[in-house]
């Protein structure tokens, strides 16, 4: 065969004779579009290459679906299951703070025994978080939440058949135990299945984080349509049924993401449990917060200097301090002491509780406010909180897309001053003030505070402690957030009691409001007083790493790295 040359000269062939090729140009005689439409191997192999490159730029921006999940489905199945465990306790909350009235002409009870139906549930939440927390990791994650979801619907629909005070608040005492069975378990799967920073996992947390917020207002919504079409007792049987439907569902969407192997035996799992959980430090951590919160519950009711109220609240404070004490002891502590050593992760803390002492203020006697004040039955009450939870998802959305761009002190910032600013509108309204220039906005802001720090707050924690500690993580966090909401209750109910009865509160009906959300100024002011001491960079970056493997980093400032997290590289902001 005769051999081109690339210029398109005659070539002598084998037998003597010349060949002249043919130019590119001949092949476009006939138009010069024609090769254009011809699709050939090389187009598609390019086409391919690009479409598989376009999916890797998604992966490496987004981050791997991690392996526990076998599809997207199920992922998304999951973390919204996991939101709905973290709005279980508020879900409650807000369904009972809206008729509690109700509740009370119907069962006969007195002003002490109204104020247990929240508070039992709050109490003993609290108290039990940090014990579920390390249960769940030594004897199965899914186990503990199954367990939860299940008894939360069981008690929740024998509240609907309460008879007597005595009936509601110990049945209410028992449902925060369900509350606190579910969050440490769901935190500590969604922090083992996401072990590294990356955008998906800021995604998941963020709408983790949803649940507190949003809770409280479905909460209200559902409780107000069923007590406005039938009665009270509605509200539980529907939010049961509910709960019931959502167990059914976590069957399916939680995954098995366990401490220990799988392949392990419950005999073996059983041993190590035995040998390893804080059971002197569960029970000082139960009686100790349990009597401090009834102490700060009681005093309001039968006064601070009542020995009742006294002898709790001391005891609790002794014993939480043995407990701290114990802690420094025990290798298998329930709160690990090292945590408490790293200082942005004690600042988080004490900010994230401010905030929440005001936000949860605040939230409570607003709704009071609306149903004493502006007399609002409990569905239109429901509906002008409404704002506040169609504000938490989007907020929660924008948090999500932003904890690994943005400087995660600003963003701590940004939240206290939007508790701050909101609090003073709530301070400054009067009786018959305009719902659009004052409580609106408040609503807004008020959960623009709790998504922004809870997120950054529940990210560092969780990257605090290893992977076989994430649900003990989840219990850390969460029992700060509920002991700072009781004590918060608690100055807040003092502070709108003693007011109530003097002559200038019984002449000005708003005033005891008033001087209850001056009260969260003055907490969200301390947050923002705080804040700059914070010093901590982005979190959930997703980067190449030398041999180009995607690699996922946190990127504190520099010095300020979590802990427990042995994994994640730091950048200087």
């Amino acid at each position: 065969m005769a051999d081109l040359d690339t210029k398109g000269t005659n070539v002598p062939s084998e037998g003597g004779s010349t060949i002249t090729p043919v130019s590119r140009e001949t092949h476009t005689d006939r138009g010069e579009d024609a090769s254009d439409n011809i699709t050939g191997p090389d187009d598609d192999l390019e086409r391919h290459h690009t479409h598989l490159s376009r999916i890797q730029s998604i992966k490496q921006s987004l981050g791997e679906r991690p392996e526990c999940f076998q599809n997207t489905l199920q992922e998304v199945s999951f973390v919204a299951q996991a939101t709905i465990a973290m709005s279980t306790s508020t879900f409650l909350n807000g369904a009972s703070s809206i008729v509690t009235a109700s509740i009370g002409r119907d069962l006969g009870m007195s002003q002490g025994e109204i104020s247990w139906i929240s508070a039992a549930s709050t109490l003993t939440a609290g108290a039990f978080q940090l014990a579920v927390g390390q249960l769940s990791d030594l004897l199965g994650r899914k186990l503990v939440f199954l367990a939860g979801m299940s008894s939360f619907a069981v008690f929740v629909l024998l509240v609907g058949f309460s008879q007597n005070p005595f009936w509601m608040d110990v049945v209410m005492g028992v449902i925060g135990i369900a509350c606190a069975m579910v969050v440490p378990p769901a935190g500590g799967i969604l922090g083992a299945a996401y072990g590294k920073p990356s955008k998906r996992k800021n995604l998941a947390f963020s709408a983790y984080s949803a649940g507190n917020p949003v809770g409280f207002v479905f909460g209200s919504i559902t409780c107000g349509i069923a007590t406005r079409l039938f009665n009270w007792r509605a509200a539980f049987f529907f939010i049961a049924m509910l709960w019931a439907v959502f167990f059914i569902h976590a069957l399916w969407a939680v995954p098995n993401v366990e401490a220990f192997d799988s392949s392990e035996p419950l005999k073996q799992r059983l041993s190590v449990f035995f040998k390893r959980f804080d059971t002197v430090g569960a029970i000082l951590t139960l009686f100790g917060t349990g009597m401090f919160t009834a102490g700060i519950t009681l005093g309001p009711a039968d006064g601070w200097k009542s020995p009742v109220t006294l002898c709790l609240m001391i005891f609790g404070v002794v014993l939480i301090a043995l407990f701290a004490f114990w802690e420094t002891k025990y290798p298998y502590p329930l709160m690990p002491p090292f945590i408490w050593k790293d200082r942005n992760f004690s600042l988080l803390m004490v900010v994230t509780a401010l905030g929440f002492m005001a936000f949860q203020a605040s939230a409570f006697y607003l709704s009071y406010f609306m149903q004493e004040i502006r007399e609002w039955d409990a569905l239109t009450v429901a509906v002008h909180l409404l704002p506040q939870a169609i504000a938490g998802l989007l907020w929660n959305f924008v948090i999500g897309h932003t904890l690994h761009k943005i400087n995660n002190t600003v963003i701590m910032m940004a939240g206290s001053l939007s508790y701050l600013v909101a609090n003073l509108l709530l301070s400054l309204m009067h009786a018959e003030s305009n719902y659009w220039a004052f409580i609106f906005p408040a609503l807004i802001l008020n959960v623009v505070g709790s998504d922004f720090q809870f997120n950054v707050a529940n990210m560092y924690v969780m990257q605090s402690l290893p992977a076989q500690q994430q649900g003990l993580a989840s219990g850390v966090m969460n029992t700060i957030i509920r002991l700072s909401s009781t004590v918060a209750m608690g100055i807040a109910t003092a502070v709108f009691a003693s007011i109530e009865v003097t002559p200038q509160g019984l002449e000005q009906p708003m005033l005891k409001y008033t001087r209850t959300f001056q009260v969260s100024v003055a907490m969200a002011g301390a947050s923002v007083l705080l804040t700059p001491f914070i010093k901590i960079g982005t979190q959930g970056n997703y980067v190449q790493d030398q041999d180009d493997d995607a690699t996922q980093v946190a990127t504190p400032e520099k010095g300020s790295q979590p802990a427990g997290a042995q994994e994640d590289n730091t950048k200087e902001q």
